[in-house]
């Protein structure tokens, strides 16, 4: 077996995935191509910020909806541990649980222990940078923002990037 680094940057494809989410499916990022442009939202769920990012996007699920896209939020967690904090934030959207750590590798975005003289064998722990994509119809990487402290990029700007990446 190969080991694929993808290079993810605009303009690139996005690297396909398949992952258990927790409405009970599983959701193949390919099966979006032609129909809606995705918003994936990589977050580390023990982060408060991040939570009140989840939240803001459950806030304006339906313009998300109206704009003809999906919304996705990656963590490294198990399905139970999603499902708790949907219930918990009372998301309108499921949350995908990369607990095999395999999309989080592919897209670049976790850290393994940051422990000193830590020797990595590969197991990720959590996302490392939060980051919102914006993936198109045909699956390119058209944005892509880190999340900081004050909730960045806002939802009106990821509307817009949502909306152009449908054209």
């Amino acid at each position: 077996m190969y080991n694929v680094e993808y290079r993810i940057r605009v303009g690139e494809m996005a690297p396909d995935f398949t992952l258990k989410s927790t409405t009970g499916r599983e959701i193949r990022l390919y099966d979006c191509k032609n129909k809606k442009s995705v918003l994936l939202f990589f977050f580390n769920h023990k982060k408060a910020e991040c939570l009140e990012r989840l939240k803001t996007l459950a806030e304006d699920y339906e313009k998300f909806k109206e704009a003809g896209a999906v919304i996705f939020p990656i963590s490294v967690l198990r399905l139970d541990e999603g499902r708790a904090i949907v219930e918990r934030l009372g998301l309108p959207f499921g949350i995908l649980c990369d607990d095999g750590h395999s999309v989080v590798r592919a897209y670049n975005m976790g850290r393994c222990s940051s422990t000193p003289a830590h020797v990595c064998f590969e197991v990720i722990h959590d996302v490392e940078r939060p980051t919102m994509l914006v993936v198109d119809t045909s699956g390119v990487i058209r944005y892509i923002q880190r999340v900081d402290a004050s909730g960045n990029p806002d939802s009106l700007t990821l509307l817009e990037e949502c909306r152009k990446s449908l054209k």
